[in-house]
Order: structure tokens, then C-alpha cells, then sequence
């Protein structure tokens, strides 16, 4: 088995890069365009001039301050309500390529990686067997590449077994399979990559896959990925549209169900005209294109960048290429457990900070379009603007009376979150068999309880992240997790409690200081109170909830949904 040249350094990449004008043959019709950004930008200026008028009885630069930080987070916002209202009536299968124009005769070899850590056997086997059973005419390659922390557990000597002997066990399945385990630990998922894609033999194209993905046994996914690829020499890679799968779990998994598939639907809708980014699994990438970009592996500041995927990305746009949705289902996992859930948004955030301060000259390279850098400023700024917001709320429920404070916590949260739940409602959760009850208990705990615990696990890591505490890989867990008493609690969940509390000490201060505690000006703070009763209901709600030994493998993945 040969091993593949040395990947090229990030520096070394960008210097190869040549000045091209951007080309996306394959979208032929944008999700959004140049008379929907002309509306962000109209009614974001009316909010403004609106708001002004509210901030009295302060100083000109104070009030600037407010303004200036304010115009980020309206335009952040505006933007999010454009996509949510239009997903809500316009997106559709219309904006893929009809392939029914496009054939090709030539299936090459797939290769297919599955980076792991600590796994349990029974969810890597659900992967694994879901490659296996995904329909494709050519040859796959699956390449597993595990850096767990303990070689000699039950799970990872099965697993390993497993992966090692299929191939001889299935001899006329025109597959082979590897099992390879990463020396350099600290090196996490990048390191894995970065190994597993130097062991590809003869594959044009890879898909990635995160060790609880499955792939559709009933879909041409795979045909229909490399007949796009063959038919635009300029696509790095293709998304598969990824839905929860394990949604039975618990009432925590149910709730978070619902913000992520509509997290998800408007990724995929930005594959359509927006900058498309990869999003770490569940994608498959033109081989050629991944050794132009070089390694997954990067640091910043000694640390280890902990969203590869965003800065492949962003590389394959600088090189020429771009990327394209597929708006075919796949499965994922999502957290069990709050712990699990803060883990996932706490690298996410962490992660894209870091790619932020590193690269931004390189992201906003000439190979991409005006509309992309629309996006993709919409993209990085929604940390900043979440961190933003509480900034905002403080401030301004401190320093101003009236409705100041009221007015932009329900514009600026409540009314989006609103839309979010419609959208989701008649986008996923109204053709679900459940009571009506039921989808608007799960809907209010998506997008009022879940999501403001996001917005907090959101400042937390961007917090840590300008404190340079290292964020490192931990993973979201998968096994059956251990029960947690209130102390646990407590303590896996002091920042957030921090947040809400800190909310109503600013509530009782303002009330005092500003109202002389007069009953009237008791709805002056009502929704700061609204914003930390929700994150305190979200933690002592599903704050134990976890995977339990009952819940089935076997019933979670994507052709059991």
C-alpha cells in the first residue's frame, strides 16, 4: 500500500493561486439574490433610524457606541428573516440541475472516510454498513482512521476487526476497506483526514462521513454526485443535505430536532448563488481538489483549528472551485444530552474565530462572488452578532428607560424566532404523526429554550476564544452517557446559570436605579426576565436528559426515518 505525497502547507497553497473570475455553471438559479440583499439593506437602515430615536438621555458617543453594534446585529438579523420567510415559500427541488440532460458512462472508484475517537462498535458499524449498502456501480473504498485515547477497549478492537475483514469476508462487493490509527493523537480529526486521504489508492472522489452518518440504501445519491462532478470540472465538492436520525432519543433530542434540521435547510439553500460551505461530514469532495488544498491540519496561535471543514472551504473557493448543495437526505446524530449539545456549538464557534482572525483576507478572495461575500459575512457574523446581543441588552436596560430594551429583544429575538418556528413547522414538523400539542410544546423548546441556550454556549466560546483558553476536540458523545445529579448539573452548566442570573441582577438594578422601583416599570424588563426564564427552564428541563441503554442503534439510522 503506497502512501501518497506530502500535502501542501496553507502558505504554500494561497501563493499558488491564480487571479480567475468565479464560474458556477451548475447553479443556475440563486436562492437569493440582489433584490433580496437591496431589502436586508432598506430595512436594516429603517431599524436604525427608528431605533435613535428611542436611545435619549445619553451621551453622542455612548449612543454611537450603541448604534455601531446595533447596525452588526439588525443586519445579521434581517438577513436570517430573508432566508427563514423564503425557505417558508419558495425552496423546492427547483434550484438543482435537471440530470436527466446529463449521463455518463464512467463510475470510477469512491473512497469513503470515517474519522473516529472513542467509539462505541455498534455506531461505527451503522456507518460503515450503510457505505456498504449505499447503491453505486463503481468501486468503494472505506477508510477508516480512529485516534482514540485507549486502543485496547471492547469497543475498538471490534471495531477495528470489524473494518479490517470485511473486505475478505465480502469478497463480491467490489469494496476494500482499511483501518488505520493515528500516532499523533493532538492532531484530532484534521490528523485523521489528513492520514486517511494519503491511503487513497485510486478513488477520483471522497466522501467524509462522521461515525454516526448513514447513507440512503433507496436514493442514486452517489450516481447523481458524480454525474455533477462530471459534467462541471470546476465543483470541489457537493453537500448532502444531513436530517437528525436519532430524534427518538429523549425529549432533549426531539426539541433539538427541530432547530437543527432547519440549521441545516438553510445551509442547503445557500449552496444555491450563497458561499456553500462544507459542513465537516456528509459531503463528497473531488480527490484532485483536495490535494490542491493541502493539509486539514492548521494552527492558530499553537492551538489546533477545530472547523477543517470551513477552512477547506473557504480554500477550494480561493483555488477556483466552489461548492454545490445536494439536496438529497443523509442521516446525523445530534446531542442527547445539554453537555453534548454546548460541546458541538462551543467548537463550531471556537473554531470559526479562529479561522476568522487567521485567513480573512483569504476567505474574501477575488475568486468568489459579491453575493458569496454577502454570505459568508452572514456566516461569521452570527457569533459576533449572538455575543453582540447580550451586550446590547445589558447596556441598554442599564442606561436607557422606556421601551428601548423591549423593543429589541422582540424585534431582534422574538419576532425571528417566530418565523424560525413557523418555517420549521411548515417545512418538517407539520407532517410528522404527533398531537399538534406536541409539535408547538417541541417547537416553543427549539426555538425559544434550546436556541437561547446556543446563543449562550455561543458567548461562552467566543468569550474563551478572545481569553485564548484552548478549545480542543471534544467529541459530541454517542454512547449510552452516564446519569448526572443536580450538583452535575449545576456545575456543567454555571455559565449559562451565570447569564441568567446576571440578566435578573441588571433587571432589579435598572428597576431601581432608573424606575425607583415603581410597579409600572415592571414591564420594562419583562423580556430580559422572558430571555434568562427560558434559559433557566431550558437547563432544569433537559438538563438530565441523556442517551439511555435503550435507545436503538438499530432504529437510528436514515432508512429507518
Amino acid at each position: 500500500m503506497k502512501k501518497k505525497g506530502k500535502l501542501l502547507l496553507k502558505e504554500e497553497y494561497y501563493k499558488t493561486i491564480k487571479k480567475k473570475s468565479a464560474e458556477r455553471s451548475l447553479i443556475h438559479k440563486k436562492f437569493v439574490g440582489w433584490r433580496e440583499l437591496f431589502i436586508v439593506f432598506i430595512l436594516s437602515m429603517l431599524f436604525l433610524i427608528f431605533y435613535s430615536s428611542l436611545l435619549k438621555n445619553t451621551s453622542l458617543y455612548f449612543s454611537i457606541f450603541i448604534q455601531f453594534l446595533l447596525s452588526i446585529l439588525v443586519w445579521y438579523k434581517m438577513y436570517q428573516i430573508l432566508y427563514d420567510l423564503k425557505l417558508l415559500f419558495f425552496f423546492n427541488n427547483q434550484y438543482d440541475i435537471d440530470i436527466a440532460c446529463i449521463q455518463t458512462d464512467e463510475f470510477p472508484p469512491i473512497a469513503f472516510i470515517i474519522p473516529s475517537y472513542n467509539e462505541p462498535f455498534d455506531v461505527g458499524k451503522m456507518t460503515f454498513d450503510s457505505i456498504v449498502s449505499a447503491p453505486y456501480p463503481g468501486r468503494k473504498e472505506i477508510i477508516v482512521v480512529d485516534n482514540s485515547s485507549n486502543i485496547k477497549t471492547e469497543d475498538l478492537i471490534k471495531w477495528k476487526s470489524y473494518v479490517m475483514h470485511f473486505s475478505q469476508k465480502n469478497p463480491n462487493l467490489n469494496l476494500n476497506s482499511i483501518f488505520l490509527y493515528n500516532e499523533q493523537r493532538d492532531t484530532l480529526k484534521p490528523g485523521n483526514l489528513d492520514l486517511a486521504q494519503r491511503f487513497i489508492e485510486e478513488s477520483e472522489f471522497v466522501v467524509i462521513l462522521d461515525v454516526d452518518s448513514t447513507l440512503p440504501s433507496k436514493e442514486n445519491l452517489l450516481e447523481r454526485a458524480v454525474i455533477e462532478f462530471k459534467a462541471d470540472s470546476k465543483i470541489g465538492f457537493l453537500q448532502f443535505r444531513s436530517i437528525p436520525t436519532n430524534i427518538g432519543f429523549n425529549q432533549l433530542t426531539e426539541a433539538i430536532a427541530k432547530t437543527q434540521e432547519l440549521h441545516r435547510l438553510r445551509m442547503t439553500s445557500r449552496g444555491y448563488g450563497g458561499f456553500k460551505i462544507f459542513e465537516g461530514h456528509n459531503g463528497i469532495w473531488r480527490k484532485s481538489v483536495l490535494d490542491k488544498t493541502g493539509q486539514w491540519t492548521d494552527y492558530y496561535k499553537n492551538n489546533i483549528m477545530i472547523t477543517e471543514d470551513f477552512l477547506k472551504s473557504s480554500q477550494t473557493y480561493a483555488g477556483g472551485y466552489y461548492g454545490k448543495s445536494l439536496n438529497i437526505n443523509t442521516g446525523e446524530w445530534i446531542p442527547s444530552s445539554l453537555k453534548s449539545l454546548e460541546s458541538m456549538w462551543m467548537r463550531w464557534t471556537y473554531g470559526n474565530a479562529q479561522v476568522l482572525f487567521k485567513y480573512i483576507r483569504n476567505i474574501y478572495s477575488n475568486k468568489i462572488t459579491l453575493i458569496e461575500k454577502f454570505d459568508i459575512s452572514y456566516h461569521l457574523l452570527g457569533d459576533i452578532a449572538t455575543g453582540i446581543f447580550f451586550v446590547l441588552i445589558f447596556l441598554t436596560q442599564l442606561f436607557f428607560q422606556g421601551a428601548a430594551t423591549n423593543f429589541l429583544i422582540i424585534s431582534l429575538f422574538i419576532i425571528p424566532q417566530l418565523i424560525c418556528a413557523v418555517t420549521s413547522y411548515f417545512t418538517t414538523v407539520s407532517k410528522q404523526e404527533i398531537p399538534i400539542m406536541k409539535k408547538m410544546q417541541h417547537l416553543y423548546s427549539a426555538f425559544f429554550l434550546i436556541d437561547t441556550f446556543i446563543m449562550t454556549t455561543k458567548l461562552k466560546s467566543g468569550i474563551n476564544f478572545m481569553l485564548g483558553i484552548s478549545q480542543g476536540w471534544k467529541v459530541t458523545e454517542k454512547g449510552v452517557e452516564n446519569k448526572i445529579n443536580w450538583v452535575e448539573l449545576i456545575y456543567n452548566n454555571w455559565f449559562h446559570i451565570l447569564i441568567a442570573f446576571s440578566t435578573i441582577i441588571i433587571c432589579i438594578i435598572s428597576w431601581v436605579k432608573n424606575y425607583e422601583m415603581k410597579a409600572y416599570a415592571v414591564i420594562y424588563h419583562f423580556f430580559s426576565l422572558f430571555l434568562s426564564i427560558n434559559l433557566i427552564l431550558c437547563i432544569f428541563i433537559y438538563g438530565k436528559h441523556r442517551r439511555k441503554e435503550h435507545n436503538n442503534v438499530k432504529s437510528a439510522g436514515i432508512d429507518q426515518i
